[in-house]
């Protein structure tokens, strides 16, 4: 049987085809990019599918907790046990071994290698008298129980694909970076207390160190501040050189160094440096990494 079609008819045939080729098309890319995005799921999120336990978020939490009671004594004895350090990880170690148990996938070369490098950097800075033994010690164990961090929420939105070279993974290091960021809030505290005494005492804010040049004036209001009562948890800043008073702000170690304990001189804060890591984690969970994102903007 011969059947004829005309031009507009063989047209219509045509498209219809190609219509029913083009949704079948669609129906395949749609379920093949399904399959995918399902197949590239972290670890971590087919096991929290599989035991109910999000092992990250478990991680998130042990942190906080160690952070949080540390920067407690920290704050009110200026000193915190090792039992604290020794208690938190062994605690990793036991979610390590209980998501392994769970058949979770150890990761020895992302677990390991932040481990080394928040090893390497606290006893740099412990050396040179900057840290504390306990804040080295916490940025060590903070790198056993949180080894890496995806970002927070800001950074995600602010540092789009393509930007990752102006972030790193290594969560120690973002909660470092950002803790320093943070502290720089000193100076506002400073500047505030030199302003408060200087209103009180007028004329008397530089008194006995008028002879000092005037950029080592502006570094002591930034750094530091003029007491007028008992300093507390204070480091000097200044030091009698033949019986004439100079400011001296070369650093000092933070476990060997006395805090000052005389009137009307100048000090600098003995701030718990555990408070402003609690601080920087906080903000890694919610913001990101601050240098990052401050470069972002910048640049």
């Amino acid at each position: 049987m011969k059947v004829s079609l005309n031009h507009s008819e063989v047209e219509l045939v045509f498209l219809t085809i190609s219509k029913r080729n083009a949704d079948m098309h669609e129906i395949i890319s749609t379920d093949t990019h399904s399959f995918i995005t399902t197949s590239r799921q972290a670890p971590h999120c087919q096991l929290t599918m599989i035991t109910g336990i999000d092992f990250e978020l478990v991680r998130i939490l042990l942190a906080a907790g160690m952070l949080g009671s540390a920067s407690f004594f920290d704050i009110r004895r200026r000193e915190v046990s090792d039992m604290l350090w020794v208690f938190f990880g062994i605690t990793a170690l036991a979610v390590y071994a209980l998501e392994f148990a769970y058949g979770g996938a150890f990761d020895l070369l992302n677990t390991s290698v932040p481990i080394l490098i928040a090893a390497v950097v606290s006893f740099g800075i412990y050396k040179s008298g900057l840290f504390g033994g306990a804040d080295a010690l916490a940025l060590t164990t903070l790198a056993a129980i949180l080894p890496t961090f995806s970002g927070g929420i800001a950074e995600r939105v602010l540092l789009p694909a393509g930007s990752a070279f102006l972030v790193h993974p290594i969560a120690p290091l973002i909660v470092l970076s950002n803790a320093v960021i943070l502290s720089l809030s000193l100076i506002g505290f400073n500047l505030a207390s030199n302003a408060a005494y200087a209103s009180k005492n007028p004329g008397k804010l530089f008194e006995g160190l008028e002879h000092e040049s005037t950029g080592k004036k502006i570094l002591a209001v930034t750094v530091g501040y003029k007491t007028g009562s008992k300093p507390g948890y204070a480091f000097p800043i200044e030091q009698l050189v033949d019986g004439r008073r100079q400011f001296s702000f070369a650093l000092k170690n933070a476990e060997t160094t006395e805090y000052e304990t005389r009137r009307d001189v100048w000090v600098t804060r003995g701030t718990p440096f555990l408070a402003f890591m609690l601080a920087g984690f906080v903000s890694m969970l919610f913001v990101g990494d601050i240098a990052a994102i401050i470069m972002r903007l910048l640049f």
